[in-house]
């Protein structure tokens, strides 16, 4: 459906060069690595090595030779087969986009507070020629939604005398594009003598009109149309609609972007399409139902795939339940024909070379998978996906991470999940509506890029797709510990660079093969170890071995102890002093280890891109083991009970000069365990940088009037403070003095908290956006002053005294009384057994 011949001819070339450079690079690769394990040892063979290597390095070169040759041909011989076969695909495609939108026209369910935003645009009184950019994902409905107003309102009609509705699509030509303009507005006649934009321009001149342009793809389209279209300063409006959320900024004007769909919406749409003419739903098959409505995940096209085939078979509880047993309401591969995967397949062959490669890269992750930004990033450097020369800018590796994963959600292909609390702008975790996620791992197996196995039988593994893959990804990792996988594994995957188990995690341990020479990346957290695999890294009861600085490309480190291994009576086990030795780390995680302080004679172990340092005690915040990680940007750290005053006296590096000039530093975590009352008594020793843009603390006990040092902070966003942070029972943020009190603070956590009264003035918090309380079940009432914070957006409330929750409605109450509709509150309470409901 989706290749021409010349293209699929290319793929085929293109297939042959890779397999050719990866055979080059694994010779290299494994050259090296016998080199590295015998000692430098290697000389014997050494001309034999190179002589290979050049004959492979031939191979090479004719691959891509013939793969030149084979573009000349195609664009010589196949240029016309091209234009026509995408012409036939592009009228096939408009043929059934206006026969869709016929038939969705009535089946629009929600976007009722969207839909009163675009008609109150419509017809205010503003003059000029204003835009509204309507954004979301392949499915979502944006056509539907715009011709809600542009079909169906009397209103629409009697106020514009011209309306022009004009599909774009892909491959948008200016000169159909102006003549289907003609067409609507009545001009047929003598169109030889001028460019056709001027009849466009002239038709439209002091009249009032509306314009749709119907799936934009790119600023091309508005640079060409924008001066066809008068400013005749009489309320004449433009509608564009786009999955491009980039197109918008250089456009200007309004945006709107459609969500998905909630359960009742989803069930509701559902209904309407199984149940026509007045039919009657039985509450069993009502329950299923909306069971399946759910697994679509609220899309509507998704829902009408869905509804389609429940139209087919009888309505019966049993034949339902086939339905909704599935794990997906919906197989959707790259060769289906159906409405909803030709959409999504437009929308990930409009991708760049360099995002696909990043986006089908994301079908490793479980269906529903919340992903981590710095995880995918991670995973998307060390496989090589990244270019930090990409478009001639010079970036590091994560901000052209950042730039990918951003671009990717601008183009409504990944879901943006949650944002990060520091940068309200950055994304914390994404995730693949199941839809994309289908096509990504029917792409991926396609091209070889990956095999998902979630079972063990003979057409799990056949040799044709499994040979020679370079990624195998389990989601299901018992099947890891079958002695015929181990066996195939070890017998035909010789050049297997990652290995990511994504399955459930497991109670008892797998015994994971990693006899993988060119093994690159390893994702094993949801497995079992009762210790470090030896092949990996040889360790032996409780400590890491200074082997590991045989690591010496490692990145990332996280070991957790077990919690039983350790006691808070025993001395402080540290990680060997070869760590000091990997100097590409940049992120320690090491619940129950400790970094060692290397010795002052020794200056050349420093670990210059370490950005994070975790779930180490006090004993690491030593001068001497600071200032050798001169990037720190984030510390977190855990006190346990028995090291209480020495841990707040190690603290006392905040108060000195260390953190003065370090602007890089941003997050601080301190974690208490087990408290007991001996901690208050020195905690007033704390002093934080002044740099610092995130704190959280648990478990420290702090009292309130010690808060003073906190809320003086000029740059703090974030402040979580969760168990017995502070201790007492009123917090009078008006003590915090004259200054004003928390002046660039974002979002405040409150959790675990035994405070009762909270006393705010008006002068503090002036940037507070999210407030969030939990179990603070003594508190009495949210200060209603916090309601005076012109852009506080949200109150979020779980399980607290009701009184809190009458507080945060009675600021709801105080916004909107100000015109302020876009405030909301979340309440939450165990007892209810139900999601938060918002208001």
């Amino acid at each position: 459906m989706r290749s021409l011949p010349s293209s699929n001819r290319a793929v085929d070339s293109e297939t042959q060069i890779k397999d050719a450079v990866h055979r080059f690079e694994d010779l290299i690769n494994r050259h090296i690595s016998d080199w590295f394990q015998s000692g430098s040892k290697i000389s014997k063979d050494d001309q034999s090595f190179k002589l290979v290597l050049s004959q492979q390095l031939q191979i090479v070169k004719q691959e891509i030779s013939s793969f030149t040759k084979t573009l000349k041909a195609e664009e010589h011989y196949s240029t016309e087969e091209d234009k026509q076969q995408q012409q036939q695909h592009h009228h096939q495609k408009q043929s059934y986009y206006f026969a869709w939108q016929i038939h969705r026209r009535e089946k629009m369910v929600g976007l009722d507070s969207e839909l009163k935003e675009l008609q109150d645009w419509l017809f205010s009184g503003d003059p000029k020629r204003d835009v509204m950019s309507v954004v979301g994902m392949a499915g979502i409905g944006k056509t539907t939604f715009v011709e809600q107003v542009y079909y169906n309102s009397r209103l629409v009609e009697n106020h514009f005398k011209h309306r022009l509705f004009l599909p774009i699509g892909p491959h948008y030509q200016l000169k159909d594009t102006l003549l289907l303009a003609l067409d609507q507005l009545g001009v047929h006649e003598n169109l030889n003598k001028n460019p056709l934009s001027n009849y466009v321009y002239k038709s439209l001149l002091g009249t009032k009109y509306l314009v749709v342009l119907d799936d934009v793809w790119n600023t091309r389209v508005w640079d060409q149309l924008r001066h066809v279209f008068p400013d005749n300063r009489n309320g004449s409006r433009i509608i564009l609609t786009t999955q491009l959320l980039s197109l918008t900024r250089p456009i200007g004007g309004k945006t709107i972007q459609i969500p998905l769909l909630d359960e009742d919406q989803s069930w509701k749409l559902l209904r309407e399409i199984v149940f026509t003419r007045g039919e009657s739903c039985s509450k069993e098959l009502e329950k299923i139902g909306r069971k399946i409505a759910k697994k679509c995940e609220g899309l509507p096209l998704a829902i009408i795939e869905v509804g389609k085939l429940l139209s087919k078979i009888d309505k019966m509880v049993e034949k339902w339940k086939t339905v909704a047993e599935n794990e997906d309401p919906l197989t959707i591969t790259i060769d289906d024909d159906t409405p909803l995967s030709k959409a999504l397949l437009l929308s990930y062959d409009m991708l760049p070379q360099y995002l696909k490669v990043c986006f089908l890269y994301m079908g490793v992750f479980p269906k529903s998978y919340e992903i981590p930004r710095s995880k995918l990033i991670d995973l998307w450097a060390s496989e090589g996906f990244l270019d930090p020369q990409n478009k001639g800018k010079k970036r590091s590796l994560e901000e052209t991470g950042d730039e990918c994963l951003n671009e990717l959600i601008s183009r409504s292909v990944v879901l943006n999940t949650k944002l990060s609390s520091v940068d309200t702008k950055r994304t914390k975790t994404c995730r693949l509506h199941f839809t994309f996620r289908n096509i990504c791992v029917s792409e991926a197996q396609s091209k070889k890029f990956f095999p998902i196995i979630k079972k063990y039988n003979e057409s799990s593994f056949p040799e044709d797709v499994i040979k020679k893959q370079r990624r195998l990804c389990f989601q299901n990792n018992v099947v890891l510990g079958i002695e015929q996988v181990r066996t195939w594994m070890e017998e035909s995957l010789p050049g297997a660079r990652s290995l990511l188990c994504f399955g459930p995690k497991q109670q008892y341990p797998v015994d994971l093969y990693l006899g993988f020479k060119l093994l690159k990346v390893l994702d094993a957290l949801a497995i079992r170890f009762y210790e470090f695999p030896h092949r990996v890294l040889n360790l032996d009861g409780d400590e890491l071995p200074s082997s590991i600085s045989c690591l010496w490309k490692l990145e990332v480190l996280i070991v957790h102890r077990h919690h039983n291994i350790k006691s808070s009576n025993l001395p402080p086990v540290y990680l060997p002093i070869e760590i000091w030795k990997l100097h590409e780390l940049k992120h320690i995680d090491c619940v129950g280890f400790d970094l060692p302080e290397p010795s002052p004679a020794d200056d050349s172990l420093i670990l210059e891109k370490l950005l994070t340092l975790s779930g180490v005690s006090a004993h690491s915040c030593t001068q001497g083991v600071l200032a050798r990680t001169p990037r720190l940007a984030k510390l977190g750290i855990r006190v346990e009970a028995s090291q209480e005053d020495e841990a707040f006296e190690a603290l006392s590096f905040f108060g000195g000069d260390y953190f003065a000039s370090r602007a890089e530093f941003e997050s601080f975590k301190c974690h208490v365990v087990d408290p007991s009352p001996r901690c208050r008594a020195v905690c007033s020793m704390v002093n934080f940088p002044k740099n610092i843009k995130k704190i959280t603390l648990s478990g420290c006990g702090f009292p309130w009037e010690n808060v003073k040092a906190i809320a003086d902070l000029p740059n703090l966003l974030v402040l979580k403070l969760r168990w017995s942070a502070f201790c007492g029972a009123k917090w009078e943020t008006t003590t915090c003095g004259e200054e004003i009190g928390f002046p660039k603070l974002k979002l405040l956590l409150m959790e675990d908290l035994d405070i009762q009264k909270w006393e705010a003035g008006n002068e503090h918090f002036p940037m507070l956006e999210r407030l969030i309380i939990r179990h603070c079940y003594k508190l009495e009432k949210i200060p209603p002053e916090i309601g005076d914070i012109p852009l506080l957006e949200m109150i979020q409330v779980d399980d607290c005294n009701p009184a809190v929750v009458t507080s945060a409605r009675g600021i709801q109450d105080k916004k909107a009384s100000w015109g302020n509709d876009k405030f909301r509150i979340q309440i939450h309470s165990s007892w209810d057994n139900e999601k938060p409901t918002r208001e």
